[in-house]
Formats: structure tokens, sequence, C-alpha cells
């Protein structure tokens, strides 16, 4: 199951495919703030997780960009997606520009 109920310039936009997702995630930093939401990535393991029962077992990848208009909310429980969008966040979260923003909204 692929649910992609925003992937684009907003979250009303036309949905984008996954791969323009993994394309923004290797050029542009997210936006850290989204790191106190879940850090971009929720599991739901079972029915007490999740009000929607088809989604128990799916993965949640929710956030947006801090330099680009571009947001994405995408429920999906098929694997090979899940390990590519882990694996574009995550790294992402290595890049110096998402470390320095980071630093700037967790400094307070």
């Amino acid at each position: 199951m692929l649910e992609i109920k925003s992937n684009g310039t907003d979250w009303n936009a036309p949905v984008q495919p996954i791969h323009t997702l993994l394309k923004k995630l290797d050029q542009k930093p997210l936006d850290p703030v989204y790191e106190g939401m879940g850090n971009f990535i929720i599991k739901y393991k079972s029915e007490k997780h999740v009000e929607n029962l088809r989604y128990v077992g799916c993965t949640h990848f929710l956030g947006h960009f801090a330099t680009i208009p571009y947001v994405f909310n995408v429920i999906t429980d098929e694997r090979v997606i899940i390990e590519e969008l882990t694996k574009a966040i995550r790294m992402n979260q290595e890049r110096l520009d998402y470390e320095q923003l980071r630093k700037n909204i967790f400094s307070y």
C-alpha cells in the first residue's frame, strides 16, 4: 500500500512521484522542526498507535523543507519505499546546512 497525501510545493499541490521527493532530499535541507513531531518518520506498529486500522504496519513520512516550498505526507508499507525514504531522510539530517538550521532552531 502506498498513499501519497501530499508531495509537492504545498499540502494541496498536485502530487509528485516519490523519485521527486528523493531528489529534493538529496539537494535541499529538511526543516528540523519536524524532529519534535516524530523526526519525519512514524511507524504504526499496532492498533493503539493509529486511528485508521488500515495503516497498522505502515510507516508515515511527514515533513517539509527549510529553504524551498516542498512538503510531503506519505504512508506506506512497501519495504523498498520505506528503506529508500528512511535512508534519504537520515542522510539529509547529516548535511551541514541541516545541522546549522537545527542549531539555530534548538539553541533557545
